[in-house]
């Protein structure tokens, strides 16, 4: 899928001052949502203002053996991040959009459906697995029947 017209003069312009930003929306049910940007200062889209953040974003490789994840890495500017971590009780949904500072209300490129998969945290950052929910790509039935643990099944 090609770039947008608006946009595309941009990409191919080497003195140009446009600038792409990763909006990031995280939430969980029943929460409000977390709205974040890669950038220094907020940045508003389609009437939401994200606010900045130092994080960002690993996007997966074509490989089509395995499900695709992206790795978000959050600086660790403050403590009550890894409380806050630790404090969820599901693990919240996220979505990814790119945008350009030109265009900030026509989105680029968007990965819906990620879904946070584990979490490892030092002193100085953050990292995220993200997982897509894939249906299709789940294994039915979740689990196997061996004769160890059903042994009645066996006879």
């Amino acid at each position: 899928m090609p770039i947008s017209a608006q946009n595309a003069r941009y990409v191919f312009d080497p003195s140009t001052d446009a600038a792409f930003f990763f909006l990031l929306t995280v939430w969980t049910p029943g929460d409000p949502e977390i709205h974040l940007v890669n950038n220094l200062e907020p940045v508003t889209s389609r009437g939401i203002t994200f606010e900045p953040y130092p994080f960002s974003l690993t996007l997966p490789n074509d490989d089509t053996t395995k499900t695709p994840t992206v790795t978000l890495t959050i600086d660790n500017v403050d403590r009550r991040l890894i409380e806050l971590i630790r404090g969820l009780p599901t693990a919240p949904n996220v979505k990814v959009e790119l945008v350009t500072n030109k265009f900030p209300d026509l989105v680029e490129r968007e990965i819906d459906y990620l879904k946070v998969r584990t979490v490892d945290y030092d002193a100085f950052r953050i990292t995220f697995t993200l997982e897509i929910q894939n249906v299709m790509a789940r294994q039915f039935p979740a689990g196997s029947y061996d004769p160890v643990q059903f042994s009645d099944l066996f006879y």
